[in-house]
C-alpha cells in the first residue's frame, strides 16, 4: 500500500528540489523569451493574461473588481489599487488595438 508513495520522494526531501520544479509558470521567463524573439517584454507578458487586464476591451468584471466610491474618512479604492496585476497598459493599448490616422499611409 505504501509502495506507490515512495516513488515520488527524493533523497533530500523538499530541500533538494529546485524551486518551481513542478510549477508551470516558474520555468518560463518572459523577459528572456521577449529578448529571444525581439518583442516587447510588456507585450509578451500581456499574451499570458486575459485581454481585459491589459487592454481596454470589454470583459467580465467580478463584483469585487469594480471600484468603490470613497466615503468620508476613507480612501477611494480603485480597480488599479485593489488589483495591481490587472492594471491596463495604455501604451500597448494605443499601439496595438487603437487605429491611428498618423500610422496609416495611402502610399
Amino acid at each position: 500500500m505504501l509502495r506507490g508513495g515512495l516513488v515520488f520522494r527524493s533523497v533530500g526531501g523538499w530541500r533538494s528540489k529546485p524551486i518551481g520544479e513542478m510549477d508551470r509558470r516558474g520555468r518560463f521567463n518572459f523577459d528572456e523569451a521577449a529578448a529571444a524573439l525581439n518583442l516587447d517584454a510588456a507585450y509578451v507578458a500581456a499574451l499570458y493574461k486575459p485581454l481585459h487586464y491589459t487592454f481596454a476591451v470589454r470583459g467580465q468584471h467580478y463584483p469585487a473588481e469594480q471600484g468603490r466610491v470613497s466615503r468620508p474618512g476613507s480612501l477611494s479604492s480603485s480597480r488599479n489599487r485593489m488589483f495591481p496585476l490587472y492594471r491596463r497598459n495604455n501604451r500597448l493599448d494605443a499601439q496595438l488595438l487603437r487605429l491611428s490616422r498618423r500610422r496609416i499611409s495611402t502610399e
